[in-house]
């Protein structure tokens, strides 16, 4: 079973948080788990290219560059709720709009579906700081086999969106695969997906698809 953690981070991130997590993760975390980081135009010091593969966005994500491409110009996309009227009490909370900047994390889950870099995939946001030993046995034990997600919850009847800076795919299991495809197609057409929602955050549209996939409930495993 191999686990690959993936992140990304500008270089206002990388000054401010993602170079510490780097440093953090390959002093603490086993070596037989790998991080892939996409880097959105920064060039952060890698503290073990071994176990660390350091990825330029622009590059390695041309799905990416075309969906900021299409929709940079448009208020809707970039933090403007576009019903002030319907939302009196949050419509200034810009990230619940912001698709352009959380499609930069998205857009690294599918491009490393896509690749395949790990039988789990793990996002893990890169404000995360591993302050001790993290075993390969710890981390597998966050990773049923029997399960094709696992992810924070945020506690038995609450009614907001899950917990995203960590959540594992499993590529050996089909409604992964499935999960995945859906969650790539709500950005690719995004009038007829994101933009249909409520809200256009990832953990939104990630909290909408796993309510789609409740038929599969018992395959997800929840941290919280």
């Amino acid at each position: 079973m191999t686990i690959t953690v993936i992140t990304t981070f500008h270089k206002p991130g990388l000054d401010l948080y993602g170079q510490r997590f780097l440093d953090s993760f390959a002093k603490n975390v086993d070596k037989r788990i790998k991080l892939v980081v996409y880097a959105e135009n920064c060039i952060p010091q890698n503290p073990d290219p071994e176990q660390i593969t350091i990825l330029d966005s622009e590059t390695a994500l041309p799905k990416l560059s075309a969906f900021k491409a299409k929709w940079k110009d448009v208020p809707k996309a970039n933090g403007v709720c576009p019903w002030p009227e319907r939302r009196p009490r949050d419509w200034n909370k810009e990230f619940k709009w912001d698709a352009i900047r959380f499609a930069n994390k998205t857009y690294a889950v599918f491009d490393a579906f896509e690749k395949r870099l790990g039988t789990w995939i793990v996002w893990m946001d890169a404000d995360t700081f591993i302050h001790s030993p993290w075993s390969y046995d710890q981390f597998k034990s966050l990773l049923p086999s029997n399960t094709y997600i696992t992810y924070v919850g945020r506690g038995k009847g609450s009614q907001t969106w899950p917990e995203c800076g960590f959540y594992g795919m499993n590529l050996n299991h089909p409604v992964c695969h499935s999960f995945l495809q859906d969650f790539e197609k709500m950005y690719e057409d995004a009038e007829n997906g994101i933009f249909t929602l409520e809200e256009w955050h990832d953990s939104y549209v990630f909290g909408i698809l796993l309510d789609k996939y409740k038929d599969f409930k018992e395959n997800t495993h929840g941290l919280s």
